[in-house]
């Protein structure tokens, strides 16, 4: 049985351009054709979640919408951006961090040791 020389190079475009085509996105955004402004999107995108804790005492409450997070804490408020982490979550601004992880989490402050805070209620 002889093989022919092109068809090899021919089957083998065959399969490459195949597989490139499985590789390929096709762009699914619902914003794209018009129908759907920002307000839509962002309120399909995520919900938020209300979450209360005890901390050393002191009452916070944390509201937590996509990779943002609202805290309530010693009658001020905080807005937090989530950040990279290797375990639980981790929200910061340039005055607090709050790490979560479980039913615990911990504040930290500019000037204050650490706060440790255990979770009181959800509402999803």
């Amino acid at each position: 049985m002889r093989i022919n020389k092109q068809s090899i190079v021919t089957s083998c475009m065959a399969v490459a351009l195949l597989g490139l085509t499985a590789c390929s996105s096709i762009d699914t955004d619902p914003s794209a054709d018009g129908l759907l402004n920002d307000d839509t999107f962002s309120q399909q995108d995520s919900q938020t979640n209300v979450v209360s804790y005890s901390c050393e005492g002191t009452s916070l409450l944390a509201m937590f919408h996509g990779e943002e997070a609202h805290i309530l804490w010693q009658e001020k408020s905080y807005d937090l951006t989530q950040v990279i982490s290797a375990s639980g979550g981790h929200y910061l601004n340039s005055d607090i961090s709050f790490w979560i992880k479980g039913h615990k989490a911990s504040l930290t402050a500019a000037g204050l040791p650490d706060i440790e805070c255990q979770l009181n209620h959800l509402e999803p």
